[in-house]
């Protein structure tokens, strides 16, 4: 196999070309691969009490900080852990949005985005929980509600 780096100072964004010969088994296996190595995490594993816990991605609604700790929301529980928020947000994939300075959430499991002059406040499908979100982010977060639809 044969490696070559190409330096492009008009490119905006990195670009990687794989050429193979004609269509092989190995062909299908360095496709998945490479899939497989960019995709989004499917798990998120956190420390809580000294045991380590997995949280489908999926199910995580929002992620708050509070104090010295973060709280990892979904549906029907909530584990905390002491990973800072920011760290955390690296860890998710791009569904997830700076909702506040101590808050991200998942846009693929807002129900509504309201506005008001008391607050902006989201709602989650299947859950009773409800999220303030300050207005430096709110036009981030609608946006990305716009991109998901």
């Amino acid at each position: 196999m044969e490696v070559k780096v190409e330096i492009d100072p008009d490119l905006t964004a990195p670009s990687v070309v794989v050429r193979v010969p004609a269509q092989t088994a190995t062909t299908a296996q360095l496709v998945a691969a490479i899939q497989a190595a960019i995709a989004p995490p499917q798990q998120l594993v956190v420390t809580q009490r000294g045991r380590r816990e997995r949280i489908a991605v999926a199910t995580i609604l929002f992620c708050e900080a509070t104090g010295h700790q973060v709280a990892i929301h979904t549906a029907t529980q909530v584990v905390t852990t002491h990973v800072p928020l920011y760290q955390l947000a690296a860890e998710l994939p791009a569904t997830f949005v700076r909702a506040s300075k101590s808050a991200v959430v998942n846009v693929q499991q807002i129900a509504t985005l309201s506005k008001s002059l008391t607050g902006n406040l989201i709602q989650f499908q299947q859950s009773h929980k409800q999220l303030y979100v300050s207005r430096r982010y709110y036009s981030a977060v609608k946006h990305a509600l716009e991109r998901k639809e």
